[in-house]
């Protein structure tokens, strides 16, 4: 009996080394390979796309939907995309991202803060007077979120060691929405993730005017990933995409939305430039994984 005990701890004491090993060889693969994951979620009519550095560290551009027909079903959607972060290993979201105040970008942000906590908060400089725009503000102050407004230019290293960058490339300074031809989406935060060799162009609901102000700036449009303008709609000109020209254009668009996205007219732009088009209302939710120069694409 005791010899049979003694062989039962050493059974156990090996199956606990071989894990501490396998432990071991995980993190040192992810110490000279760094990762950096892109979740774009389906969450009906609306945009989710979170960010895990190679560090941890998480950004969260946009959390909203608007299911046309079934309103007041953004509990129900937020529980569908948790497990998604779940399975990148998301402990807390350090940086909150939205890129104007329309419902379908930011209603989902209380609801995932409660389950997330989160240390800065980019707020667009677009408001509203909606309650659920104020819902999303008052959550950010009772939860001590530090809160920056955007501005041209701002740089956020996510993982620093491991190079990845956030630049805020629009809207430009002193913009008023809804003055002249500047509307609430043209002065959409456009922002640009840069991580070795790939990088991706969060574009908002950005519109012909932003995107002309964006093409006039001279600033480095080349992207490997497009977050597509106003989820695919007409109005994304050639000259934007062209300037863009990306491998893999994402268009976050509900299935059977009242508008129409994605335009025709602009897959078949994104098309001709060689991309490949992933809409999350007909695929579902994309996840990207890159190494900085390479990267892989898992539907969801």
């Amino acid at each position: 009996m005791a010899e049979r005990t003694k062989k039962t701890v050493r059974q156990i004491v090996l199956v606990a080394l071989a894990f501490v090993a396998i432990k071991c060889v995980v993190e040192v693969y992810h110490e000279f390979n760094p990762t950096t994951s892109l979740l774009f979620a389906d969450v009906g009519q609306g945009r989710c796309i979170l960010v895990v550095a190679p560090n941890g560290k998480t950004l969260l551009v946009d959390a909203g939907t608007q299911i046309y027909g079934q309103e007041g079903r953004e509990k129900e959607t937020a529980q569908r995309i948790l497990p998604l972060f779940a399975r990148l290993g998301v402990r807390r979201l350090d940086v909150i991202l939205v890129t104007h105040p329309d419902k379908d970008h930011y209603n989902l942000v209380p609801i995932l803060t409660k389950e997330f906590p989160a240390s800065l908060f980019w707020s667009p400089i677009g408001e509203n007077s909606e309650i659920e725009w104020q819902s999303v503000k008052a959550a950010m102050t009772n939860s001590r979120t530090e809160t920056v407004v955007v501005q041209l230019g701002q740089r956020l290293w996510l993982d620093a060691r491991n190079g990845v960058s956030f630049e805020v490339l629009a809207p430009p300074a002193g913009i008023v929405p809804k003055v002249s031809e500047w509307s609430p989406n043209d002065a959409s935060t456009v922002l640009k993730l840069r991580f070795g060799e790939f990088s991706v162009l969060f574009a908002g609901d950005v519109g012909e005017a932003g995107q002309r102000w964006l093409l006039n700036s001279g600033v480095d449009l080349r992207a490997t990933i497009l977050d597509v303008p106003h989820h695919g709609s007409k109005h994304n000109l050639e000259t934007f995409l062209r300037a863009v020209r990306p491998k893999i254009a994402v268009i976050s668009a509900g299935r059977q939305n009242p508008f129409g996205h994605p335009a025709p007219s602009t897959v078949e732009a994104l098309e001709r430039l060689g991309a490949i088009v992933w809409v999350t209302g007909e695929q579902g939710s994309l996840l990207i994984r890159t190494d900085g120069r390479n990267f892989n694409l898992t539907g969801l």
